[in-house]
């Protein structure tokens, strides 16, 4: 069994944003760049502090979405587990590459009145861009 879980961000934990230190201070590690198989959509979460993004899965989706790979030592996963707060929750992200990881998501109902910036490719361009 491995002693690490690799967790797909999307949105405030990636690095350079203000969630990142959350990772870092649970000693995980930076794997790599990449990006959603197509068939996600991102909508930008109405009244969260700091701003962060939703994700769900959408097989009617034409996007793919630009996320980064983490990998958490497996002791401290249930420590970041504590941090995320509804309605983003951690299930199965499917990559680019056809693999399977854990990583962010979110409920559905909660982002029926929410932005949806799936066009823009993903939180840090969006954040660029507006």
């Amino acid at each position: 069994m491995s002693k690490f879980i690799e967790l797909a961000v999307c949105g405030a934990h990636m690095r350079g944003l203000p969630l990142n230190h959350q990772l870092i201070e649970l000693g995980a590690t930076f794997v790599k760049k990449t990006a959603t198989a197509k068939g996600y959509r991102l909508f930008n979460v109405p009244e969260k502090t700091p701003p962060r993004p939703g994700m769900v899965r959408d097989v009617s989706s034409e996007y793919s979405l630009e996320l980064e790979v983490w990998s958490i030592p497996l002791e401290n996963f249930g420590a970041f587990m504590v941090q995320v707060a509804s309605p983003l929750c951690i299930g199965s992200v499917i990559l680019e590459d056809e693999s399977l990881v854990y990583g962010f998501l979110c409920e559905s109902d909660y982002l029926k009145e929410a932005e949806e910036i799936s066009s823009y490719g993903g939180w840090k361009i969006y954040l660029n861009l507006r």
